[in-house]
């Protein structure tokens, strides 16, 4: 591993949640009505915040002197690099622990972006009048039940919690 590779990986990780940021900025701005443009601009933003995750794992690769292909780069692939190595990674853990635990909002994110880019679109519910009024939630695409939160609060949630993995699983690397 060079300190070239592991930079350019990293800037990778940090371009993928500062456009998800944008993403996100964008849809702060847009008035919630279910127009195509909000929702491209929901999928490109579970695009980017999972793409976060996806170039972490490329980051692992380079960090841990792997040598996979850039194409075969998985949880799976890394889990077992790393065993054939006779390394762990205590940030792989973490990871696969937040990610397969049902109730995880990455796990949630995760499912919303595979279903939006490989299914249907996310379901929404959208507020007019009452105490919601202008408020828009989006449906857990695994049970189908709202999420009781305007989808806009949701998403910074879920860039916080990402900020914080990236930071979590790099000192764990």
């Amino acid at each position: 591993m060079s300190n070239q590779e592991l930079n350019a990986a990293r800037e990778r990780v940090d371009s993928k949640l500062r456009y998800a940021y944008v993403m996100q900025a964008d849809l702060r701005g847009m008035p919630r009505r279910g127009s195509d443009d909000e929702r491209a601009h929901q999928e490109a933003f579970l695009f980017h915040l999972l793409g976060t995750r996806d170039a972490l794992l490329q980051e692992m690769n380079v960090f841990y002197g792997l040598g996979l292909d850039r194409k075969s780069v998985s949880i799976g692939s890394i889990r077992d690099g790393l065993a054939a190595a006779g390394k762990s990674s205590g940030a792989l853990t973490k990871l696969v622990a937040i990610e397969s635990d049902s109730s995880s909002w990455l796990n949630c994110a995760k499912d919303m972006r595979n279903h939006a880019t490989h299914r249907a679109n996310v379901g929404r519910h959208f507020y007019q009048g009452g105490p919601k009024s202008g408020q828009a939630s989006l449906r857990d695409t695994r049970t189908g039940k709202e999420i009781d939160k305007d989808y806009v609060d949701l998403h910074d949630d879920w860039l916080n919690k990402m900020g914080k993995l990236v930071t979590d699983l790099r000192t764990l690397m």
